[in-house]
């Protein structure tokens, strides 16, 4: 069972039945109902989109099940060393600052 509202149109002031899809078009005129909702939706697709293709390993839909998981597991595993590497990095810039600091005082 789907509710409905309603919803004012941006473009045309009329209101329209509302299900509360993101790509829902006014029936007077044609705009779009929620043009901010939409361009978010857009965005966080490609946002999705470009972080799955900086993955070192492309999971791809049609791999099979056992095949996705373990690249998941390397594209984690790749990333939390990177992480990891980093911390210890700036763990040694800042032993290296104050270490600094107590030598000059």
């Amino acid at each position: 069972m789907s509710q409905l509202s309603e919803i004012k149109c941006p473009v045309c002031a009329q209101w329209s039945n509302w299900t509360g899809k993101v790509d829902a078009k006014c029936p007077h005129c044609g705009a779009q109902l929620e043009p901010e909702h939409l361009k978010y939706e857009q965005e966080k697709k490609a946002r999705t989109e470009q972080t799955k293709e900086s993955s070192y390993l492309i999971i791809k839909d049609t791999d099979d099940t056992i095949v996705q998981m373990g690249k998941q597991f390397v594209n984690w595993l790749r990333w939390s060393t990177f992480f990891g590497i980093s911390v210890i990095y700036f763990f040694v810039a800042l032993m290296i600052l104050v270490f600094g600091v107590v030598a000059l005082v």
